[in-house]
C-alpha cells in the first residue's frame, strides 16, 4: 500500500518544505546497524570488569534460590567461588539479630578470608565525643557489587520502640548491605552516602572502598526473576528502545522535590531521544490508558498498584526500568498485586525500586540523578545508589546490578523490526540534530515519516510536540497519524490521544465527538484502550 505523508494543517506548516538533510535521512533508514548519534557507540570505561567484582548470595533453604545464583552467574560470566549460600528463613522480613548472625558476619568473614579486602589500621573520629580512635578499615576491594537472589530476606524489622522522627533502626537488607565494609556507630537513622551524585563510575570511585553496589534479583517468581536477567541481556545487546512514560501528581509544598525530579526526568529524556508521554493531571494515569512500548515509567504516589500501569493488557518492554515512589512500595516484594514493585515486574520491568519501610521523601532515589545516569551507561546498581543520598535505610533496587540499559550509546542501533527501528530512527536524529533545537528535529522526524511511509513518528513527534505544550501541532500530527495507521490499537490510540488533547485545548465538543467516534467504530470492538475512551467520555 502507498502512502503518502502531509500535514495538512496550518498549525503545522513550519515543519513542512525542502529539508537538507533529506538524503542523509534516507540513506540512515536503509542502513542496518549502525551509529545514530554521531557519537561513538562505547561508553567510558568500557574495559572495566563487572563480573570479576561482582558476588551472588542466595538463600540455601529457599526453593530455587541456589538455581536462580546460578543461572545469572553463568549467564554474566561470574566464577562459581563468588556464589555464595548462606541458611536463612524464607521469610520477608528479619530481626537485626538475625540479619547481623546470618547475613552480615558469615559475609563480613567470607570477604577477608577469600581475600576480597585488605583491612588497614585506620584513625577515625569518635561520633560521640569527637575523639580520634584506632579502628581496622576496609582500605582495599576486589568486590563491589553484590547481587541478593530471590529467597534472601529484605527487610530488617525495627527493635527500637517509638524512635524519634529519622532515628529509626529498621531498614531494606539491602541498604545495610551497601554498608558492610564501612565503620558504622549508630544503627539509629540513615547513613550519609558518599557516592551519592558522584561524577564517575563507581569502579574508579575511591571515596569508600569498603561500599559495596546492593542489587536483587527478586519479584513474585522465580519465572520472573529468569525474564528479567534475559531481558536485561537482550536489552544491552540490542538497545533499550521504546518511551518513557512520566505520571506527574501535581504536589506541591513539601512534596515539590518528588515533582521536580520527575520534571526534570522528562526533560532529560526528551534531550536524550526518548519520546516522552507526560501526564500533568493529579490522579493516576486512567485505566486501560494506551501506553505501547513503555520502556522507563516513573511515578507517585498510591499505595497500590493501579491506572494504567496496573490494566490486564499493559505490559512494559523488554528491559524496562520502572519505580512508582511511595514509602511502602517495596514492602512485599514478592506479591504480584501489592504495593508496586512486584506487579511492576510481573508486568514486564526488568528493574523496579522501592522502599520497604517509610523513607522521606527527602531520601529516597532522585528520579532525576538515576535517568542521567542511565542515560550515561552505567550500570542499573551504579545509577540507583548514586541517586540515592543515604545508605543503611529503605531503599532497594530489584533487577540485574550489572545491567547497563545504554551500554551501547543511546542510538547506536537500528533494531529488527519497524517499530524498533522508529525509536533507534527518532533518538539517532536527536543526538545528530541537537544543536537544531525541537524545531530541526520535527522537521527532520516529519520529512523522514512522508518519505518512508512510517505514521508511527509521527505520533513520537506529536509527544515531542505535547511535551513542550504545543498541542495543536500534536493534534494535527496525531490526527494525520491515525488517518494512516492500519491497525486498530494503533488508530484508537491516536484518536485517544488526541482527544485528550483538544479537551485540554478547551475545544470540550471536539474532544467528545472523537470519543464518540471511537466507540462506535466497529474495528475498535477487541481493543482495550476503548474502555480508557468510555471513561473520558463520562467524564463532565
Amino acid at each position: 500500500m502507498t502512502m503518502t505523508l502531509r500535514i495538512s494543517s496550518s498549525a503545522f506548516a513550519c515543519l513542512q518544505g525542502p529539508n537538507p538533510i533529506h538524503a542523509w535521512l534516507a540513506a540512515m533508514a536503509l542502513l542496518g546497524n549502525s551509529c545514530l548519534s554521531g557519537q561513538n557507540p562505547a561508553s567510558p570505561h568500557q574495559g572495566i570488569d563487572l563480573p570479576s567484582e561482582t558476588v551472588v548470595v542466595f538463600n540455601k533453604d529457599f526453593a530455587q534460590s541456589e538455581e536462580l545464583a546460578k543461572y545469572y552467574a553463568s549467564k554474566r560470566g561470574i566464577s562459581s567461588d563468588q556464589v555464595i549460600g548462606l541458611s536463612l528463613p524464607g521469610e520477608d522480613s528479619i530481626s537485626r539479630e538475625e540479619y547481623d548472625r546470618l547475613i552480615r558476619k558469615p559475609l563480613f568473614e567470607t570477604f577477608i578470608r577469600q581475600g576480597w579486602w585488605k583491612l588497614s589500621p585506620t584513625e577515625i573520629a569518635d561520633p560521640i565525643s569527637a575523639k580520634p580512635r584506632q579502628t581496622m578499615m576496609v582500605t582495599e576491594s576486589s568486590v563491589r557489587i553484590l547481587c541478593l537472589m530471590r529467597g534472601v530476606p529484605f527487610q530488617v524489622r525495627r527493635q527500637q520502640e517509638k524512635p524519634a522522627t529519622s532515628k529509626e533502626d529498621e531498614a531494606s537488607v539491602d541498604s545495610e548491605l551497601c554498608t558492610l565494609g564501612m565503620p558504622r556507630a549508630d544503627l539509629a537513622g540513615a547513613m550519609r552516602n558518599p557516592y551519592f551524585d558522584q561524577d564517575m563510575r563507581f569502579q574508579i570511585f575511591q571515596g569508600a572502598p569498603g561500599m559495596l553496589l546492593v542489587g536483587r534479583l527478586d519479584a513474585p517468581d522465580a519465572e520472573t526473576v529468569r525474564r528479567m536477567i534475559d531481558d536485561a541481556k537482550r536489552a544491552e545487546q540490542e538497545g533499550l528502545r521504546g518511551r518513557a512514560v512520566i505520571d506527574m501528581a501535581l504536589k506541591t509544598g513539601a512534596y515539590q522535590e518528588g515533582e521536580d525530579w520527575l520534571a526534570r526526568s522528562a526533560i532529560l529524556f526528551r534531550e536524550s531521544g526518548v519520546p516522552v508521554f507526560i501526564d500533568k493531571e493529579e490522579p493516576l494515569i486512567a485505566d486501560h490508558w494506551p501506553l505501547p512500548d513503555t520502556a522507563f515509567y516513573f511515578g507517585w504516589y498510591t499505595t497500590t498498584v493501579s491506572g494504567a500501569v496496573g490494566s490486564p493488557s499493559f505490559h512494559f518492554m523488554p528491559g524496562a526500568v520502572a519505580c512508582h515512589l511511595h514509602s511502602y512500595s517495596a514492602a512485599a516484594i514478592r506479591s504480584p498485586d501489592r504495593h508496586w514493585v512486584g506487579p511492576l515486574l510481573k508486568r514486564g520491568a526488568a528493574v523496579a525500586l522501592g522502599n520497604v519501610f517509610e523513607p522521606y521523601l527527602s531520601l529516597t532515589v532522585h528520579f532525576d540523578v538515576l535517568n542521567k545516569r542511565l542515560l550515561e551507561g552505567y550500570t542499573v546498581a551504579e545509577a540507583a545508589w548514586n541517586a540515592t543520598p543515604v545508605l543503611s535505610w529503605m531503599s532497594v533496587v530489584c533487577g540485574d546490578p550489572l545491567y547497563r540499559p545504554y551500554a551501547r550509546g543511546p542510538g547506536s542501533t537500528m533494531g529488527d523490526n519497524s517499530q524498533a527501528r522508529d525509536y533507534a530512527l527518532y533518538q539517532g536524529l536527536s543526538m545528530r540534530l541537537r544543536d537544531q533545537g525541537s524545531l530541526g528535529l520535527k522537521k527532520a522526524l516529519t520529512d523522514l515519516a512522508e518519505t518512508r511511509h512510517r505514521p508511527h513518528l509521527l505520533e513520537l513527534t506529536a509527544l515531542l510536540s505535547a511535551s513542550e505544550g504545543k498541542s495543536a501541532e500534536a493534534i494535527d500530527l496525531l490526527d494525520h497519524a491515525a488517518s494512516l495507521y492500519e491497525t486498530p490499537a494503533d488508530r484508537a490510540r491516536s484518536w485517544i490521544y488526541e482527544a485528550d488533547l483538544l479537551k485540554k485545548e478547551g475545544r470540550d465538543r471536539e474532544s467528545r465527538d472523537l470519543l464518540e467516534k471511537i466507540l462506535a467504530e466497529p474495528s475498535f470492538s477487541n481493543v482495550p484502550a476503548i474502555l480508557a475512551a468510555k471513561t473520558r467520555l463520562a467524564q463532565p
